[in-house]
């Protein structure tokens, strides 16, 4: 194999000092690596099921996991009962009456009327089989989009050696959906704008994840998928207006408001460490380390302005797409206050735009090693089931790689440039310069 096959190189004064790709990179041992972690985390699941301990437990009651509130609500959607989740008392008597829990019950349904429309299809299946149906359809989404994004065999390797993505599919959580929605929304806006539109609006469903999209548009006049994010959200929410009523979306502000308060500015009743642990924010990591909720709120705040300033200076540059759509992906992820490990699960959308960036130029020196600590630094949470903050620190870290790679892609004399929408022209394609070249 020649050296050109086997290493990325980087941009460096010598071309003789370029790194040589990592073997650890080498597209075997991605597969290698990346299924055996795999394998390990769904024996580890197997021997809780088998204890009884996930899922359902000795008797075949189903073990509370958080896709039981979302069976539920699909379930009181298809019966018409959807004002109940809205209730705190009646949503926990109907999550006590379905499965058995060793801490709590959700006392709070925080989801827009719209997720309603997802939901309700799964709820007309038995209980285990909706949840396995549920995780894998959104999986296979997420997977889906990383591999069109890097178009890399071991793409899906490592998508399913993620620590985040083995605690999203324990919990049956949808950080998928939200990988896939955010994920197929970048991949197409820059040459369909109008279709990445129907995802953003899809993306409505958790819209905390949305903040910095708008600025994104703004900042790169992509007004035609501005104009089809707002249809959709539209029409999603006249749907749901259609097949629910107008009350839920009356009680919707409330609940939220309230499911939000309770979730951050109450006191835990538990150890406090132990409870901020599961938030992987800003705002969750300043709580786990004993700052008040003030001090928490001016962090978080002060991050999120700097990522949307951030934001909207990489999609004025003329920096590549790829390394646009990496920093909008990280950034979405850090944005937001309320955010947990499986949530962490769309951190597959800023990697394969990072890898993409990577295969068509070349690595800077160190990415390789940082990716592999990155990876490393990710295993407590799966391991701590998802009590160790290090999600924001992990983004963060990924994020200066990225922005890194901006810099060095973008002369530093290069004025501000607007990112057109598409014209039609065809692009030329600049050849990859890997060892994972071929395998697809």
């Amino acid at each position: 194999m020649s050296d050109a096959a086997e290493t990325l190189g980087t941009r460096v004064d010598h071309p003789s000092q370029s790194p040589r790709l990592l073997s650890v990179f080498a597209a075997g041992k991605l597969h290698g690596y990346g299924y055996a972690f795999a394998v390990v985390y769904a024996v580890l699941m197997l021997r809780l099921y088998i204890n009884g301990a996930w899922l359902v437990d000795g008797k075949g009651v189903p073990v509370y996991t958080d896709f039981t509130c979302a069976w539920v609500a699909g379930l009181q959607a298809l019966h018409g009962k959807i004002a109940s989740l809205y209730d705190p008392a009646e949503f926990l008597k109907i999550q006590a009456a379905l499965a058995v829990s060793k801490t709590s019950f959700y006392l709070t349904w925080p989801y827009p009327p719209t997720f309603f429309l997802i939901l309700a299809p799964f709820a007309m299946l038995p209980y285990v089989a909706a949840f396995f149906a549920w995780n894998i359809l959104t999986l296979l989404g997420c997977i889906a989009a990383v591999y069109f994004i890097v178009r890399r065999l071991p793409a899906i390797a490592l998508v399913l050696a993620s620590p985040f993505s083995a605690w999203n599919f324990f919990g049956g959580q949808n950080g998928f959906l939200t990988a896939s929605l955010l994920g197929a929304a970048l991949l197409f806006l820059e040459r369909r704008p109008v279709l990445a539109g129907v995802f953003i609006g899809c993306l409505t469903y958790k819209p905390h994840f949305g903040i910095l999209l708008p600025v994104a548009l703004a900042a790169s006049r992509q007004w035609s998928a501005f104009a089809s994010a707002a249809a959709t959200a539209a029409v999603l929410s006249g749907a749901s207006i259609a097949a629910f009523g107008t009350a839920v979306w009356d009680a919707f502000p409330q609940e939220f408001a309230a499911h939000t308060n309770g979730i951050l500015l109450s006191e835990p009743r538990t150890d406090p460490r132990d409870y901020w642990g599961h938030i992987q924010t800003v705002y969750g990591v300043v709580r786990y380390l004993g700052g008040g909720a003030a001090l928490a709120c001016l962090a978080q705040a002060i991050t999120t302005f700097a990522l949307a300033v951030i934001v909207w200076l990489v999609w004025r540059s003329p920096a590549r797409y790829a390394l646009k759509a990496a920093t909008l992906s990280a950034a979405a992820l850090i944005a937001t206050p309320y955010a947990y490990a499986y949530d962490m699960a769309a951190m597959a959308i800023p990697v394969a735009f990072l890898a993409s960036d990577q295969i068509g130029e070349k690595l800077l020196r160190g990415e390789q090693t940082v990716m592999v600590a990155l990876f490393g630094a990710s295993l407590p949470v799966f391991l701590t089931l998802g009590k160790t903050p290090l999600g924001p620190l992990i983004t963060l870290t990924l994020l200066c790689l990225i922005l890194r790679r901006v810099l060095w892609s973008v002369p530093i004399s290069a004025k501000p440039s607007v990112t057109s929408p598409p014209s039609g022209r065809v692009r030329k394609e600049v050849a990859p310069r890997s060892a994972l070249d071929g395998i697809d």
